[in-house]
């Protein structure tokens, strides 16, 4: 299975995930950056729509980012 960090860029910095989670395939992956954004948001109102979460793979490659507003915007 890849493995896959899900790293939290803030609009100015970078939270690397330095162990990150194996996941069967990056939309798994995406799946989980979606629920740790909604979770982020409930626990964190001041996150702001810039922000993202970077889902890098085992070469530190960035395959997809998700932002914020893609996900916060279906929950409102």
């Amino acid at each position: 299975m890849p493995r896959y960090y899900l790293h939290l860029h803030t609009g100015q910095d970078l939270e690397l995930d330095p162990e990150g989670d194996d996941f069967p395939d990056l939309g798994a992956a995406q799946a989980e950056a979606k629920r740790v954004i909604g979770e982020l948001w409930l626990d964190w109102p001041e996150a702001r729509i810039g922000m993202a979460i970077e889902i890098v793979d085992e070469t530190g490659q960035t395959v997809l980012r998700v932002p914020f507003a893609d996900v916060i915007g279906r929950m409102q």
